[in-house]
């Protein structure tokens, strides 16, 4: 398995548990703060229009794009059900907020992470991938950063059991073994 900081004899974590998670989502948390975020655009834009001097032009488009946003993307991603993953046997399922990509596991590499680093002291881990045969600037882009073409939405938690990054590339990993090791006993 391809997560930093495990060693090749230690498992320190239940297969079958793993093999039980079928879904990651974004949770209601991460959800509320996105809002609050997009409702202190909105409280911006407010100001400007009662401040002094005045400025109605700029401050309703504001107000309105931070309502807009603090009531739609966080809805999308929580009850929409926009931003998770679905597992399957045949392969796993990515919701974006605006797309949605399917992939058989014998077409994907190994899960690893990578990380993001908005500050120092900040990390924010996410799980990245490769799928044979992709190619575009988009995939050259994300591979150039992060070493894979592609990578699972930043801030996703199993739904059953708590976890992290960490937790979603083990889980992903498992799936695929598992997939792989089946998909080669059906051939031979």
């Amino acid at each position: 398995m391809s997560v930093q900081g495990q060693g090749a004899d230690e498992t320190p974590y239940d297969p079958q548990i793993l093999l039980g998670i079928r879904t990651f989502r974004q949770p209601m948390w991460r959800s509320v703060v996105q809002a609050g975020l997009f409702f202190t655009i909105a409280v911006i834009g407010f100001s400007m229009i009662l401040g002094q001097p005045p400025r109605p032009d700029i401050g309703w488009p504001v107000a309105a794009l931070g309502v807009t946003l603090g009531l739609l993307l966080p809805g999308m991603a929580t009850y929409g059900g926009r931003r998770r993953v679905d597992l399957y046997e045949e392969g796993f399922v990515v919701h974006s907020l605006f797309t949605t990509s399917r992939h058989r596991w014998s077409e994907v590499s190994d899960f690893t992470l990578a990380t993001v680093l908005p500050g120092r002291g900040m990390r924010q881990a996410y799980v990245v991938y490769d799928v044979k045969g992709d190619r575009g600037l988009a995939i050259r882009l994300n591979r150039f950063l992060t070493g894979r073409g592609w990578s699972l939405p930043i801030g996703l938690e199993p739904t059953d059991i708590p976890g992290n990054a960490v937790t979603i590339a083990l889980v992903m990993n498992a799936w695929r073994q598992r997939a792989l090791v089946q998909g080669s006993g059906a051939t031979a």
